[in-house]
């Protein structure tokens, strides 16, 4: 072997700056990132459509059932809205106690229970419409429309 070989000294050797900053590194961790954020904002497709009759076929469930997860996720709603006041109401006595990174962390969790309560209510809303896929307008306005249930399913 050449004694080149064995001793590379090149311009990189002394002088590198990408190697310095981790220019490799950032640019995997920037593409990384930014597929995070892409997945996050677009919207994934159902892989199967069903309607509410045959998601019940499929899980064996009787009507009885229903109705009682129907009661369960109303109980779990309320029970979450409280948690979500309580903690509402105990951060704004940080923020007046001087707390204020208490009180961020009290909208956070009220946030939370809040996302978690909006959850059960819309499932429940689900399952007393006997329709899956609704979507917010129709949860927030209470009312499902007809003409929007119309999925080829086979």
């Amino acid at each position: 072997m050449a004694l080149k070989d064995v001793v590379k000294i090149s311009r990189k050797t002394f002088f590198n700056p990408t190697g310095w900053l981790g220019y490799d590194s950032l640019g995997a961790q920037f593409r990384s990132s930014w597929q995070i954020l892409k997945d996050m904002f677009t919207t994934p497709t159902a892989g199967n459509t069903e309607t509410f009759e045959q998601a019940q076929q499929r899980f064996n469930l009787t009507e009885e059932q229903i109705q009682h997860i129907s009661k369960q996720f109303s109980l779990f709603t309320y029970i979450l809205v409280a948690c979500g006041v309580m903690t509402i109401l105990f951060s704004f006595y940080l923020l007046f106690r001087g707390v204020f990174s208490g009180f961020l962390i009290g909208v956070a969790t009220t946030a939370v229970f809040c996302a978690y309560a909006f959850r059960y209510s819309f499932w429940r809303f689900e399952i007393i419409h006997r329709k899956l896929g609704c979507t917010f307008n129709e949860w927030w306005t209470g009312k499902v429309s007809p003409h929007e249930d119309k999925r080829n399913v086979d």
